[in-house]
């Protein structure tokens, strides 16, 4: 007897995906408290002995991409025909899966800790200070890393002609089997573990606001109904794929995030926030390489970079993976240059201008003591209670509820769809049949980390996927590589 050889890789896949997971569920039932202790000790030394590598690569890969954009390389058209997705479309749907959720969460509450705990001493005022550092962690070099992803992905699938995606068409059909295998592998988990991460933060959010809307406490176990409602509603996007589920969901979630982003910046000084803004991003820009490289008057404590700066670029890292072969997977008939501008400066300007909105006039609730810090000390609660302080907070909150559920949903349905390519033969359009085991699998293993460690064990997670960045990294600089070589020969 012969089994079919193209089914083989992804059903190993799956196979070594599903070992790896109940692997790591077993250990927590036994040894929770050690696992997480162990996770964290781990992430702490990664941190301190490759954060300076981290900022290297992520300046790296800002440099790398404004220089392709600037080439005639940058010309260069990825795959025939006309663009699959409109502009609006293209843009909603590559930034509610790259940090639509994040934006949520942190809106109020990052800026204001800058703003309350500057990381350094500075000539600037304290507002714009708070929005630099925001900026920073925020802006050009998270795209970068999904935006470099997805045009190594983007190339080989469209440009070159690839089979499929998976790790024979990025490294090559000479590269070991194993090697293959494990590269696979670790693009899988780099995945999963993002995608629960997130789930588990955003369902926080989500139970939080709930408390807020009914006035009632609930215990933690009661945000498996969140992670249960947001995971079915995610599988049926998924099911019905990019253009029929994905882009419409997304294209209703910018739409309302826009809504609310105006509302928020009238409601309070909009040209107090225009200024803020403006300020900001010009001392981003000014202060972006030495920040980047945390040189001379940039130069910030060992703590904060850990607590902050190394731990973001490791955690954007560990998430190019999954959005970087998303953005790749919609970005068919675009130019080089078309995705560059499209990933590296339209997100981040957007993203600019809605912490600028929204932490401005954070600073000046603050200030005038209509609000205490303690208001905007939780990442769960700030934006609720940022809310309550303007008029139709009922109305705001309610809108801001339902977009941290669509955000998620939407970053939740782009794993379930990438999960769906690298585990069916790397197929752009993958069988209906894998979306849905993937939106059950991270339904049943968010779930069952909820029910057995609570937030220690979500925290331990999130560990586990800095500790993945690191091994990716290496494949990621590889890769670079590679693409380097294969446009010079075009050159």
């Amino acid at each position: 007897m012969t089994s079919k050889t193209p089914s083989s890789p992804p059903l190993r896949l799956l196979q070594l995906s599903g070992v790896a997971l109940l692997l790591f569920l077993g250990y927590a039932v036994f040894s929770m408290e050690r696992l997480a202790v162990q996770l964290a000790d781990w992430t702490t030394w990664v941190l301190a002995y490759f954060g300076d590598y981290y900022l290297i690569l992520g300046l790296g890969a800002v440099l790398t991409l404004g220089i392709l954009a600037a080439l005639p390389l940058g010309k260069i058209r990825l795959g025939e025909g006309p663009p699959e997705f409109g502009w609006f479309t293209w843009i909603a749907m590559l930034y509610s899966t790259g940090m639509g959720g994040g934006l949520m969460l942190r809106a109020v509450q990052e800026p204001v800790f800058y703003f309350l705990n500057p990381p350094r001493e500075t000539h600037l005022d304290t507002k714009v200070f708070a929005l630099e550092y925001t900026f920073f962690h925020w802006g050009f070099t998270p795209w970068a890393f999904y935006g470099l992803m997805a045009l190594i992905v983007a190339y080989n699938l469209y440009q070159k002609g690839g089979p499929a995606l998976g790790s024979s068409s990025l490294l090559g059909n000479k590269t070991h089997p194993v090697w293959s295998m494990l590269m696979d592998f670790l693009l899988v988990l780099c995945t999963l573990f993002g995608v629960v991460a997130g789930v588990g933060l955003g369902s926080r959010q989500l139970l939080e606001a709930i408390m807020h809307w009914t006035g009632r406490s609930f215990s933690s176990e009661t945000v498996l109904i969140p992670i249960t409602l947001l995971s079915v509603v995610s599988m049926i996007s998924a099911y019905f794929g990019v253009r029929r589920g994905i882009s419409l969901l997304s294209n209703l979630t910018i739409g309302g995030a826009s809504l609310l982003l105006i509302f928020a910046w009238l409601s309070g000084a909009p040209l107090l926030s225009l200024k803020d803004f403006i300020l900001g991003l010009e001392a981003y820009l000014i202060d972006f390489i030495p920040m980047s490289l945390n040189l001379g008057k940039a130069k910030v404590g060992d703590e904060f970079l850990r607590d902050w700066t190394y731990f973001y670029w490791a955690f954007w890292l560990a998430w190019a993976p999954f959005t970087g072969v998303f953005i790749a997977r919609i970005s068919k008939g675009r130019s080089i240059r078309e995705l560059i501008l499209g990933t590296l400066l339209v997100p981040s300007l957007g993203t600019f201008f809605w912490f600028a909105v929204f932490g401005g006039n954070s600073f000046q609730l603050l200030q005038t003591g209509i609000v205490d810090k303690e208001a905007f000390s939780s990442i769960y609660s700030s934006l609720l209670n940022y809310f309550s302080v303007f008029p139709f907070s009922h109305l705001s909150n309610f809108v801001a509820t339902f977009l941290v559920a669509a955000f998620l949903i939407t970053s939740i349905d782009s794993a379930i769809f990438v999960l769906s390519m690298f585990t069916d033969e790397g197929k752009t359009e993958p069988r209906p049949g894998i979306r849905i085991f993937w939106g059950v699998s991270i339904l049943v293993f968010t779930a069952l980390l909820v029910l057995l460690g609570k937030d220690r064990l979500l925290e331990a997670v999130s560990n586990l996927l800095i500790l993945f960045a690191l091994p990716f990294s290496f494949v990621f600089v590889l890769l670079a590589i590679q693409l380097f070589r294969k446009l010079g020969h075009m050159g």
